[in-house]
């Protein structure tokens, strides 16, 4: 994606006290149950006291007192119960051995309309963008050429992780059937100040055919469809879930970048106002569902790292949508940032490039990691917006490691100590992606820089010392 910023001052920035409220996070994409069993046996010597467990579907269905994850994107195991009294089991362990953990909501996939992705954010710009290689390659250069057959020119995904477009992707969905929804968007409508009246869009429901208004075309919207028929809510349900498995909190990752670019208003810079109203209903209804169901429970989101910055928008990322939440309903954003419900801001400033032909250089010369960390760390701060800095350990998703390798910026041990002794030691946590992801040599791994975090934010501790065991 294109990231269009400019200016940054890096330093003259406090350095945070240690306290209840420091964290070094880690996620965990869960593939096998195994990972869980093995890290909740070292819980009290984890180098880390925060885990994220990734990832549940926007589209989920989960029935209190159901205790199945069958139905929830996140099946772990041939068992009638999907693995849920497995994970209820680990989850108890590592919150007893001091590790808050999370249940997180959304990821990549869990965010993308392979259609929309395509038509209007990789194709939606011209032809001198970051990702349109993927529709010259596949496509054969032309917007007609992705269909159905290569999904869609393989945006969401490349064809070596063998996706698939029935049962891999999914929306953030509107849930109009949902008293607690109603009065989410009520919410919103009333916070939205004079702004641009909110327009909501009901109407595109998983698992149903959409039409494009725009050119006629109709697909399939991506998602899994049971909660409609049992009419429920994703957005009640995950906290359901959470406090059925003994989690600390909920954790809501949202990065509907096709949204923006497919509702977006102007004429060049455009306005993304529309997907600032989404993500705010789709919060006010998770915190909603928390202080009713279990008022002790945090929640935390996953931030882009351009999410802070004012200014223009040109499109193809989410710059300004944490900003404006702030500015609009600046009660969720400190919910989740401070005080006895926080879970945390973690911006993800990582997956970034430093390519200067499609200005992906916050300012010109601003380009390696560390510099750019400082800068979009910098914009939340000026909010202010209290954030954790992120960091992702290997290759990074972004650039395409194949088609653009020379301007990926990965997490080497160099840039993970320039990082964390320049900006982290501004702000109270530090998480990473993934916490089983392999590293190149040279790159950090994930104990190297949870090790490293928790010296730097949790100085003292007895699990700073500790590893991240393998777990096969």
């Amino acid at each position: 994606m294109t990231r269009l910023f400019c200016a940054l001052a890096a330093a003259m920035l406090a350095v945070p006290t240690e306290g209840a409220d420091n964290y070094v996070g880690g996620y965990l994409l869960v593939q096998d149950v195994q990972q869980l069993k093995v890290l909740a046996s070292k819980a009290s010597t984890l180098p880390v006291n925060r885990m994220w467990l990734s990832f549940v579907s926007p589209t989920m269905l989960y029935v209190n007192g159901s205790r199945t994850l069958v139905g929830t994107g996140l099946n772990l195991t041939a068992a009638a119960d999907g693995g849920f009294a497995e994970v209820e089991q680990y989850v108890k362990q590592l919150e007893a051995g001091g590790v808050e953990t999370f249940l997180s909501m959304g990821g990549w996939n869990y965010n993308c309309y392979p259609y929309l992705y395509m038509r209007y954010s990789v194709g939606g710009y011209g032809t001198s963008t970051p990702n349109y290689w993927k529709i010259q390659e596949f496509g054969g250069g032309s917007l007609s050429g992705c269909t159905k057959g290569n999904q869609y020119c393989y945006v969401c995904e490349p064809p070596s992780q063998h996706t698939s477009l029935d049962k891999s992707f999914s929306i953030f969905p509107e849930p109009s059937h949902s008293a607690s929804w109603k009065a989410a968007k009520e919410y919103v409508e009333a916070g939205a100040n004079g702004a641009a009246t909110p327009q909501w869009n009901e109407n595109m429901i998983p698992g149903q055919q959409w039409t494009d208004p725009k050119t006629g075309i109709s697909t399939l919207v991506p998602g899994m469809t049971a909660y409609l028929s049992a009419g429920r809510n994703p957005y009640e349900d995950i906290v359901h879930l959470a406090k059925d498995l003994g989690c600390a909190g909920v954790d809501v990752d949202y990065e509907e970048m096709w949204h923006a670019d497919t509702f977006k208003t102007g004429t060049g810079p455009w306005d993304l106002q529309q997907t600032v109203y989404k993500y705010a209903a789709i919060l006010k209804n998770v915190e909603a569902t928390m202080r009713m169901v279990a008022p002790k429970m945090k929640l935390s989101t996953a931030a882009g790292a351009v999410g802070a910055w004012g200014g223009n928008w040109w499109g193809g990322n989410l710059k300004g949508v944490w900003l404006k939440v702030n500015q609009a309903y600046p009660d969720l954003m400190s919910f989740m940032a401070s005080g006895a419900n926080s879970g945390g801001v973690n911006v993800m400033t990582y997956d970034l490039s430093s390519n200067e032909q499609y200005h992906e250089c916050p300012q010109p010369g601003v380009c390696q990691l560390d510099q750019q960390v400082a800068f979009y760390m910098n914009t939340y701060q000026q909010v202010p917006i209290a954030a954790a800095v992120g960091y992702e350990i290997g290759t990074p998703a972004y650039p395409d490691p194949k088609h653009d390798p020379t301007h990926q910026l990965p997490l080497t041990t160099q840039m993970m100590d320039s990082i964390i002794s320049q900006t982290q030691s501004s702000h109270a946590g530090g998480f990473f992606w993934e916490m089983y992801k392999p590293a190149e040599a040279g790159q950090a791994t994930p104990t190297q820089l949870a090790q490293a975090l928790c010296k730097k934010l949790l100085p003292g501790s007895s699990r700073c010392s500790g590893v991240i065991p393998p777990w096969k």
